[in-house]
């Protein structure tokens, strides 16, 4: 019994270094991003039916520069600054290309004006501008698809990609498909 409490305190002792050892991942500066899954929840409000639906990809990155301020912190904030300033390409990070289902093919949806999309912003995900390894999920909601402009049981999917400071593009993916109206 002596020798038992003994060593034990020993392995309990080399588990906890062991334990506190483990390497950080090793993730290219690139985002990377994999599709997880879409969350559905449909609703009526005065005869109209909506669909809210939250995009929920994982992403790794190397460096950590990812995300944008959605509000400027002042005049000189550098996430409102060229090139993420309204009129830049760069503006938006989180880009939702939605396609629409016609037969066996998918098709851009043709939005009645030519700017309209569903790309935003998600916030800085790291809170200082240090180099620092992250992964996770972005969770990207998206609201107001209604029976009025959709018909229902329209299936759709989403091309997704983001973007980081550094303006390095991640990878492409593809949501699974989902049929609207049908989320209750």
């Amino acid at each position: 019994m002596k020798y038992l409490l003994k060593y034990s305190a020993a392995l309990l002792l080399l588990a906890l270094l062991v334990s506190g050892c483990r390497e950080e991942p090793n993730y290219p500066n690139e985002p990377t991003i994999a599709f997880d899954r879409v969350d559905q929840y449909t609703y009526t409000k005065n005869r109209i039916t909506f669909d809210s639906l939250v995009v929920v990809v994982d992403f790794t990155d190397g460096d950590g520069n990812l995300g944008l301020r959605r509000t400027p912190t002042g005049n000189s904030d550098p996430d409102f600054q060229p090139p993420f300033d309204q009129s830049s390409p760069y503006f938006n990070n989180f880009f939702a290309n939605l396609q629409i289902k016609r037969g066996s093919i998918y098709v851009p949806y043709p939005f009645p004006v030519a700017s309209l999309n569903l790309n935003g912003r998600f916030p800085r995900l790291s809170t200082d501008d240090q180099d620092e390894t992250l992964e996770g999920e972005i969770r990207y909601t998206l609201t107001n698809f209604s029976n009025d402009i959709f018909d229902p049981r329209d299936t759709v999917r989403f091309e997704i990609y983001i973007y980081d400071r550094a303006l390095n593009k991640s990878n492409v993916v593809y949501s699974d498909d989902v049929v609207l109206f049908q989320g209750e």
